[in-house]
């Protein structure tokens, strides 16, 4: 008799207020379970998370054995968890991963936009990712402010609110969009426009992996493209497909991380 392996499966966006069990759990366990039907002789339980502390919380309870997380939860935490990367995700309509820092069209240009000011960002819980990888070190004399509405920090740039950050930093193809936008779009520029960075990383926390095999994880999460049903899924959490690791990039990305890269 087979005997059907549970296995929890953690998803991390860090930020992303949508990003959680109530508000996400159902469609992502519509992936989880597709990947577990081709696979077979598994199920998985999505876990979806935004905060990554909560992350590395469930890594210490439930032990999940994969997850889809965040280049800089990955930078962080690869030491401590034990994180081997099995694949990077492609998302739809996003060519390549960027990051932005938008400020108004008065602002000065370049990095000194943002010196010794308050910059705004969903990402603001990984503050080394921020300072090391998407900014180089370039500029260190800056306060990241945590918000989970990327747009309604945009529009409090422009209206001047009374809480309002001097800058906002947010991923590039959220800005193509928000920037066609009538109010926002011709108040505002871009100061900064990053490097391409990694796309969120399919991990194994190999403490936990068991009897889990990783391989054919593997496989079928890459060819998953290839199908009608596999598409259909892949849309719903808004992935165009899951490709192999850019091992150089990444290297590069944990140079810059720990401050290695002059």
């Amino acid at each position: 008799m087979n005997v059907m392996l549970l296995a929890a499966f953690l998803f991390l966006k860090t930020g992303e207020k949508f990003a959680t069990q109530e508000m996400a759990g159902e469609t992502v366990g519509g992936f989880t379970a597709c990947v577990a039907k081709t696979m077979g002789g598994v199920c998985f339980e999505p876990c979806v998370l935004n905060e990554p502390a909560k992350a590395v919380e469930l890594c210490t309870t439930k032990k999940p054995p994969v997850g889809i997380v965040t280049p800089g939860f990955y930078l962080a935490y690869q030491k401590a968890l034990q994180m081997e990367p099995i694949a990077e995700v492609r998302r739809q309509q996003v060519p390549a991963e960027r990051y932005v820092i938008a400020v108004k069209k008065s602002a000065a240009d370049g990095l000194d936009a943002v010196r010794g000011k308050v910059v705004a960002t969903t990402l603001a819980a990984e503050e080394r990712y921020i300072l090391g990888v998407i900014l180089q070190d370039k500029v260190a004399e800056m306060r990241l402010k945590p918000v989970n509405d990327i747009e309604g920090a945009l529009f409090d740039l422009v209206e001047g609110a009374k809480e309002a950050a001097d800058a906002v930093l947010l991923e590039e193809a959220a800005w193509q969009i928000l920037s066609k936008d009538e109010e926002l779009g011709p108040k505002l520029k871009t100061a900064y426009r990053s490097e391409e960075l990694p796309g969120p990383l399919v991990v194994a926390f190999c403490p936990n992996v068991g009897k889990l095999d990783l391989a054919k994880l593997k496989t079928t999460l890459t060819t998953l493209h290839k199908s009608e049903e596999g598409r259909q899924t892949l849309s719903e959490v808004r992935v165009e497909a899951f490709e192999e690791v850019n091992t150089a990039r990444l290297k590069k990305c944990m140079e810059l991380f720990l401050g290695k890269c002059k």
